[in-house]
């Protein structure tokens, strides 16, 4: 249960060793408190929740500290905490563990292409100086965010997403909002390919938005990306968006229904450059995911 920092009501159990309490799960450092507060302010906040939980004091002139269950040894502890003087046994003044029984899986770890979260910040086997590639991906950083370029056999539109989303919920299909991005995202993904086919479809996250899934026009107005996002930055081909071998006598039923065609999904012509519209059930060669950079 979360409770604010003052005057309210918390989680109180009392066990051998000493009573714990659940506070909100900001993270903190080793040594550190959490949320990176100050020491004084983590001191205020120990002393805050002492006082709350009835915590009669320490025999030395000294705050008591809030100290963190650390089940495998990382030194970085869950929830919830002990009010004490001094550290108890199997605790560390650190919170945020993702899996308090694995010691190799704590924030701050190195990620490695291992389908774990290995640093607790929801996202999976994303780039770290330890893991630049990853089950045909290659993996790298720009301003903050991990990206992931990916070479498969093929994969539609709507697979090549969910597989960008099962990396972690900040995870979408790339979006690209200015000519420098645009220009990196290409050479990232040329890199992945031996020989380049310059109509290959590798996909990223233009569609066209909701409104106008059904429809026929070819209207660069139309489109926006997977993300929510705006497409404040065009790269289209000479011609593009052009609703190719669209049939206006049926309503497609979902994205993959290749029984009334529309090219509602967008990808990216890494070697001839520019961007084209295409069926969302076409078979692709790649695709790109981005994570949110962190705040």
């Amino acid at each position: 249960m979360w409770s604010p920092h003052h005057g309210a009501l918390a989680l109180l159990l009392c066990v051998a060793g000493g009573c714990f309490v659940d506070y909100p799960p900001e993270l903190s450092g080793p040594g550190g408190s959490a949320g990176g507060e100050s020491t004084a302010a983590a001191t205020t906040e120990a002393e805050s929740h002492a006082s709350d939980d009835g915590f009669e004091g320490c025999p030395s002139t000294d705050p008591p500290g809030i100290w963190y269950l650390d089940a495998d040894g990382d030194d970085w502890g869950v929830e919830p905490g002990q009010v004490a003087c001094d550290e108890p046994p199997g605790t560390s003044p650190a919170r945020g563990d993702c899996d308090d029984d694995d010691p190799e899986r704590f924030p701050g770890a190195l990620e490695v292409c291992d389908g774990e979260d290995d640093d607790c910040d929801e996202i999976i086997d994303e780039f770290s100086p330890a893991n630049d590639s990853c089950l045909g991906c290659s993996l790298s950083e720009r301003d903050g965010a991990p990206h992931w370029f990916c070479k498969v056999d093929a994969i539609d539109w709507v697979g090549a997403r969910a597989a960008c989303v099962a990396r972690g919920w900040t995870v979408e299909l790339l979006s690209i909002h200015d000519e420098a991005s645009y220009t990196w995202a290409r050479k990232q993904a040329e890199a992945l390919f031996d020989v380049a086919d310059p109509i290959a479809t590798f996909w990223i996250g233009l569609r066209r938005a909701d409104p106008h899934w059904t429809g026929c026009e070819a209207d660069v107005e139309q489109w926006q990306w997977s993300d929510g996002s705006p497409v404040d930055f065009a790269a289209w081909t000479m011609g593009q968006p052009d609703a190719a071998n669209c049939d206006p006598m049926c309503s497609p039923q979902h994205a993959l229904d290749d029984s009334c065609p529309r090219e509602n999904c967008g990808h990216m012509l890494y070697t001839e450059g520019g961007w084209n519209d295409r069926a969302c059930y076409a078979k692709g060669v790649g695709y790109a995911c981005r994570a949110a950079a962190p705040p």
